[in-house]
């Protein structure tokens, strides 16, 4: 376990992986400022905007914002703490524009971690955010508690006002150039891999048992592993020690990992693949270097479900 432990900030959203936020317990009253009534009325306003224009945008339970998809990229989708590039117009509904980058450089960000988003970014588009690929372009439709609430912003933004983020997902940073030493490692070694269709890993499964179980968010996985380099070095391992027994979507584990677990069914083996902005990123930890490609080969040995 000492090479798996995640490492990383704080945490606006737990996201695709399985991982589900109560978006009522987020929005809890704060000093007299009932955000979740706020929030139940900038939703039903936004639905009668979308309505009386014909706009079909959908709302999403998860991030708690209405997207509209304008033309579908064909790239991967973002986890929590990886760097992003992004263009973005930010308009108040029915209102003047506050902010625009198009035309000048993509604004590069940390999604998940809303204490380094330049202003005037908010919560809600990066929640919007988490649900599309590179490549997207998108308007997402901000209800006020997940903007700037109560407090407006600059002289552009009057308080409690609903936010319309037209939005261009050009690109997760540092993540192609991981797979490309993947698949050349992959080639190298003469071996196929499948790929996760949404963030990219590569992995091979040695063992598919009949077991049709596999880990959501919640659930408790107990299994061996072996984690290594690029280069064939051996970081760590759990055989003929205990197993490694962590909660999905507790962060127990590096992302990464919990990306790899995710296409397994109890009893399965298998090896999976992760680019470096899934496991430690530019940090060094012990034997690993800055920006390393993980390898892990893992088997499953028991899911146990979580409590409904």
């Amino acid at each position: 376990m000492k090479f798996l432990k995640f490492v990383g900030g704080s945490v606006l959203l737990l996201f695709m992986a399985g991982i589900i936020v109560s978006l009522q317990g987020c929005l809890k009253s704060e000093d007299g400022y009932n955000a979740w009534e706020f929030y139940i009325k900038d939703i039903e306003t936004i639905q009668k905007y979308l309505d009386a224009n014909g706009i079909n945008a959908e709302f999403d339970s998860m991030a708690g914002v209405f997207i509209e998809v304008h033309k579908q990229g064909d790239g991967y989708k973002t986890v929590q703490d990886t760097d992003i590039e992004i263009h973005y117009q930010g308009m108040i509904l029915e209102g003047a524009e506050f902010v625009n980058s198009f035309g000048g450089s993509p604004i590069t960000l940390q999604l998940g971690n809303s204490g380094t988003y330049p202003p005037p970014f908010t919560d809600g588009i990066a929640l919007g955010l988490f649900r599309l690929r590179e490549g997207d372009s998108a308007t997402i439709y901000v209800p006020s508690p997940l903007g700037f609430r109560d407090e407006g912003y600059s002289n552009s933004v009057p308080p409690n006002s609903i936010l319309v983020y037209n939005t261009k997902f050009v690109q997760i940073n540092n993540l192609h150039e991981d797979i490309t030493k993947i698949d050349q490692y992959l080639a190298d070694k003469n071996l196929t891999a499948e790929v996760d269709p949404d963030y990219g890993t590569r992995y091979i499964i040695h063992e598919r048992s009949t077991n049709d179980k596999m880990p959501e968010f919640g659930d408790q996985v107990t299994l061996h592993y072996v984690g290594t380099l690029l280069n064939d070095t051996v970081f760590d391992s759990s055989w003929g020690k205990v197993p490694l027994t962590f909660t999905m979507g507790k962060k127990d584990v590096v992302i990464g990992f919990e990306l790899g677990v995710t296409n397994l069914h109890k009893k399965d083996s298998a090896t999976f693949f992760i680019p470096s902005i899934y496991g430690y990123k530019d940090q060094a930890v012990g034997p690993i270097p800055s920006n390393s490609v993980l390898i892990f080969g893992v088997k499953i040995l028991d899911i146990l479900k979580a409590l409904p």
